[in-house]
């Protein structure tokens, strides 16, 4: 008997054994690789949000000085500097720094090097300086830099630390200046225009957009040299500003030569795991249409780099480690208890084996469970739970060439929310999210089964309608928009405005007879809905005909 039940034993528990580990160590590894895919994803993502908020402030300061230079008193200033002119000159220069409150200084220097006009901010509050405290500034490198410039063109220093009578000003006080040749209307060089931006507010902004609020991980700004502008311990910020020969590069050697050579990337080494994305602040201030844009924009260079500790990396891979150890001692216990009983008595190993069928089914249900859930999660924007572009990709060409075998009409209708950027300025991010979620539930309820909603890229929205000709799509969409604007929405106990869209809609074969054309048609059609007042729905037009 007991030979008897170790062979039964042997045989039932060796292979099920070994299989059940293998399921479990298979599951075990695919969640693995789901928390490191989302580790990845959630790094590059603060990391982008970090570089477009450096980028974006520069490009504020860069057209601001545009503005100044332009100004129609700066103009007469430039053909007659009497104090009436200089006078409305210093008027404009404190409305635009009591309005931007982010300048230290803002001052136009002529040819020779002298300032003509300076406005500080004192206590907060933007002061023309009184004519015998103007400075010449035409020994600085600063001005000659500048004055040899281009028209159109900007020169934008380093960040540093604002520097008085040769030591650094104490409380630190970041700063960046930006300046812009001034040319009179003959195309005479006349001076600059100079804004000392005070770079604690790009910095500020910068931490808080890359805060990291439910984890270790804090963000490092470093510069061209591997110097910290911002460290996760304050000590190691500004080095190159006191000769310090510590810095990122020296500390982290290895790290610093992928991330100086590479413009982006994500990689692994024995201090952790590394993300980083490269900034060129100048190129913020490159006029698409004009001049291209600044002095050494290739060459200075910022690096936004995060670090997250090797141990902690570790710990989010095995977070659920001891469920899966206490869920495969279960299961092999009871497999062996199963094991032994079906040694014991024959007619129970009947019964045993079709629990186990049972079981074989009930996780076959699961994997198929688990295979629909990853194939939904593949095919759907996780925010709206709208189809993705993806999916789209794979089903319009498909729908168009059904129709054209059939005869039958397909419309594509392609939907942008009006004004969302700066909705999403005013309001902020989760109310932006709010709003979509509100659009994605009034197209799933207001649009046939057989339509297909997706959504083809930030507040683009773009629906497929089998079956359905132009004047069909055009009335399901106004209604869904007449929806809209009665759309109540709240987040974090406030009220939301109403928001509308553009839509332009294109229907195949008259609009095209694939995908590509047809979408491009929906495309040009909503933008033309969006110049001529927003919140209307536009049919497209081929080039020639009149606007429906």
């Amino acid at each position: 008997m007991p030979s008897r039940l170790a062979r039964y034993l042997l045989m039932l528990v060796l292979p099920s054994g070994v299989l059940c580990l293998v399921f479990l160590f298979s599951l075990y590894h695919e969640e693995q690789h789901r928390v490191r895919r989302h580790l990845e994803s959630a790094e590059e993502l603060r990391l982008a949000v970090g570089a477009r908020s450096l980028s974006s402030d520069i490009g504020h300061i860069a057209s601001d000085i545009r503005f100044i230079a332009a100004l129609p008193s700066l103009q007469a200033a430039l053909e007659s500097s009497d104090r009436a002119a200089l006078a409305r000159v210093g008027d404009d220069l404190v409305a635009l720094s009591g309005a931007r409150r982010v300048y230290d200084q803002l001052v136009w220097i002529d040819e020779a090097g002298v300032e003509q006009v300076r406005v500080d901010m004192v206590q907060n509050r933007p002061m023309i300086v009184d004519a015998d405290r103007l400075q010449n500034k035409a020994p600085s490198e600063f001005f000659v830099t500048a004055m040899a410039l281009a028209p159109g063109r900007i020169h934008v220093s380093p960040l540093v630390l604002n520097v008085e009578d040769n030591r650094v000003e104490m409380p630190y006080k970041p700063v960046i200046q930006v300046a812009v040749p001034v040319h009179d209307r003959l195309g005479n060089p006349r001076g600059l225009v100079v804004a000392n931006f005070y770079g604690s507010h790009l910095l500020e902004k910068f931490i808080e957009v890359t805060d990291a609020r439910e984890g270790p991980s804090r963000v490092n700004l470093l510069n061209g040299e591997g110097y910290w502008l911002r460290a996760p311990v304050a000590a190691d910020e500004w080095g190159f500003m006191f000769g310090r020969k510590d810095n990122f590069a020296t500390r982290f050697p290895a790290a610093w030569q992928r991330i100086a050579q590479d413009e982006h990337g994500q990689f692994e080494d024995a201090y952790g795991f590394w993300s980083f994305v490269t900034v060129r602040p100048l190129l913020a201030g490159v006029v698409p249409d004009g001049p291209r844009g600044s002095e050494g924009t290739q060459a200075y260079v910022w690096k936004v780099v995060s670090r997250i500790p090797p141990e902690v990396v570790a710990q989010a891979g095995n977070r659920h480690l001891a469920g899966w150890v206490i869920m495969t001692l279960l299961f092999m216990g009871a497999l062996v208890a199963g094991s032994m009983v079906l040694a014991k008595a024959q007619h129970r190993r009947d019964t045993m084996a079709e629990n186990l069928r049972a079981m074989n089914r009930r996780l076959e249900q699961k994997v198929r469970a688990r295979t629909e859930e990853l194939h939904q999660q593949a095919i759907r924007d996780p925010l709206t739970g709208l189809f993705n572009r993806r999916y789209l990709d794979e089903t319009l060409p498909r729908e168009i060439h059904r129709a054209m075998r059939e005869a039958q009409p397909v419309s594509v209708v392609m939907i942008d929310l009006d004004h969302f950027k700066s909705f999403n300025d005013t309001w902020g991010h989760e109310a932006g999210d709010a709003i979509l979620l509100g659009v994605a539930e009034l197209l799933l309820d207001g649009l046939r089964a057989s339509d297909i909603s997706c959504r083809y890229g930030g507040e683009e929205l773009l629906v497929v309608m089998p079956g359905a000709d132009t004047e069909e799509a055009v009335r399901r969409i106004t209604g869904i928009s007449n929806d809209m604007q009665k759309l109540a929405t709240r987040v974090m106990g406030r009220e939301l405005p109403p928001i509308t869209f553009s839509a332009g809609v294109a229907t195949a074969p008259e609009h095209g007879r694939d995908a590509e054309t047809l979408v491009r048609a929906a495309d040009r059609a909503m933008y033309l809905a969006k110049e001529t007042g927003r919140n209307r729905v536009v049919i497209y037009v081929p080039p020639g005909g009149s606007v429906e």
